[in-house]
């Protein structure tokens, strides 16, 4: 079974000193499944990894896509109306284009666990069919 990343997640397993750091590298490290990232958050990624950590730790980021530890996600036209829909369902909520195409691509493959510190957001957005996304750590 796959997990979705989200930005927030991947930054904090990367920094060590991060309060979510511990709960989310134990989540990598028992997940069985493939740890899917979708395209659409990469920018976002990098300018949280190189400005808040350095260029090495983009590196070190880059360097586990490569090694198979991450997998890539396409952003697709069907994620791009959904995002779109998604944006205007939860305007009062602010949510980013970078969190809706999380939600994207996880309704799009089915998979309803993704790897977050943003609680917030999460738990207020439903899958297309109105059922709340599994949300890890915090759902362990």
């Amino acid at each position: 079974m796959a997990l979705i990343a989200d930005s927030g997640a991947v930054y904090a397993l990367y920094d060590s000193r991060d309060r979510s750091h511990a709960a989310v590298a134990e989540v990598v490290k028992n997940e069985n499944g493939a740890i899917v990232v979708p395209m659409a958050i990469l920018a976002e990624i990098d300018y949280l990894l190189r400005v808040r950590l350095g260029s090495r730790a983009v590196t070190r980021f880059l360097e586990g896509i490569a090694v198979g530890g991450f997998t890539l996600e396409p952003f697709t036209s069907q994620d791009l109306s959904r995002c779109q829909t998604l944006l205007k369902a939860y305007a009062d909520l602010d949510l980013g284009l970078a969190d809706a195409s999380v939600i994207a691509a996880a309704e799009r493959k089915g998979v309803r666990r993704i790897l977050t510190v943003d609680l917030r957001d999460f738990r207020a957005v439903r899958t297309i069919d109105g059922k709340p996304f599994t949300l890890l750590p915090a759902d362990a």
